[in-house]
């Protein structure tokens, strides 16, 4: 096993065993410094679906479409590896895929370095901006158009998931900032 998914082990198991009263005080608090740091209104934003005890995104997503924000959530191709992100029209025209993650019906596509803000999903992070997901590449894969737009990705986390290194390799991409229930990371 390489230092990535020994981390990758550790923090999977870590998130597993957070209970629902600390994810339902982590999601108020998150959503309180996303309300102060981030005033987001009419913007371009892409979110993830949260699944099991990943950091809760609904609240999130239901404060970017009262904000008259164009809400995208990722859709994955099963034959690459590479994310589309899709219109978030209503959150009845969602449907599960393979992984059990809500996607959008929706056919309206934009591509990564169209949108303002990326919110990222991760396993853990480091104060460096980079992160370890769940180990397949997704959305390594998709954003490399990100790196020369004005598009900023925004991992979303846990306090408990910041390690000192994620072990970074060439294909990595680094996030412009990390919102955990504690505090607003800006790393650039």
């Amino acid at each position: 096993m390489t230092k990535k998914s020994d981390l990758r082990k550790k923090y999977i198991s870590k998130r597993k065993n957070i209970s629902g009263n600390f994810l339902n005080k982590a999601e108020k608090s998150l959503l309180s410094i996303f309300s102060t740091e981030l005033k987001l209104s009419k913007k371009k934003v892409a979110c993830y679906a949260s699944i099991g005890n990943e950091v809760p995104t609904k609240s999130i997503l239901n404060k970017l479409l009262e904000n008259d924000c164009e809400v995208y959530l990722p859709s994955i191709d099963s034959h690459s590896k590479i994310l589309k992100f899709l219109k978030l029209d209503e959150e009845e025209n969602l449907i599960k895929n393979r992984f059990g993650i809500l996607e959008p019906k929706s056919t309206y596509e934009i591509y990564p370095s169209e949108l303002d803000i990326i919110f990222l999903p991760c396993v853990c992070f480091d104060l460096k901006g980079f992160r370890v997901g769940m180990g397949a590449g997704y959305y390594d894969h998709s954003l490399t158009s990100t790196k020369n737009s004005n598009c900023k990705l925004i991992t979303l986390a846990y306090e408990f998931q910041k390690v000192s290194d994620c072990y970074p390799e060439e294909h990595d991409i680094r996030s412009h900032a990390c919102l955990t229930e504690d505090r607003y990371y800006k790393f650039d």
